[in-house]
């Protein structure tokens, strides 16, 4: 839900619960604004879970404001819960998603650093006493990160201090688009050019069938 390119980044990590194994942290978060839309915890990264975190999503979304009118842009890697039948069933209609190169991480830069800031401020420092203690904690952070954390790519357009993912999403206040949101808008116009193409292609089919 970016202001000028409706845009996600999708992606997830991984957390250790002593005596439980790993678990994952899906994580959603607005392109435009950096706030974090999804922190869904969960044992399994099946695509099932994947879309809870997606629907999640959405839902904070509608939350602060409404139904959406676009489909957003769903940017992801190539994980496989990303390429499963399941999981494009589930976004189709809902979202246009553009995956990252393969071997190219810092196209999902933004998730990156922010999964570095999750172990950074929250993670290393915690131990979890059981899934239900840290899916608690994760809330929590989610919380601070979004309305007291100010971040440092927030800048004003008015200028003075930085603002918190919160201020910028609920739009009150501007801020001076940074470089990646060029890399969001040229990764919408590829996916238009080829939705173009598919249909220029099926139309021709069409016309040597009739």
């Amino acid at each position: 839900m970016c202001k000028s390119a409706p845009g996600h980044a999708s992606c997830l990590t991984y957390i250790h619960i002593p005596g439980e194994g790993w678990w994952y942290a899906v994580t959603v978060i607005d392109y435009y604004s950096r706030y974090l839309l999804a922190l869904h915890f969960t044992p399994s990264y099946a695509a099932l879970d994947i879309n809870e975190g997606i629907d999640k999503a959405r839902a904070e979304a509608e939350r602060i404001h409404g139904p959406l009118t676009t489909q957003p842009i769903l940017v992801t890697d190539n994980g496989s819960s990303f390429l499963v039948k399941r999981f494009k069933a589930h976004i189709q209609g809902r979202y246009q998603q553009v995956r990252t190169r393969y071997r190219t991480p810092e196209q999902l830069g933004l998730l990156e650093r922010f999964h570095q800031t999750l172990k950074r401020e929250e993670v290393y420092w915690q131990l979890y006493d059981s899934p239900t203690d840290a899916r608690e904690k994760l809330q929590a952070f989610q919380e601070r990160y979004n309305q007291v954390r100010p971040h440092w790519a927030l800048q004003p357009a008015a200028g003075g201090d930085v603002a918190t993912p919160d201020e910028v999403y609920r739009g009150r206040v501007e801020i001076v688009l940074p470089k990646w949101q060029g890399w969001a808008k040229e990764a919408k116009r590829k996916l238009d050019e080829a939705k173009a193409k598919d249909a220029a292609t099926t139309g021709k089919e069409l016309g040597k069938a009739a």
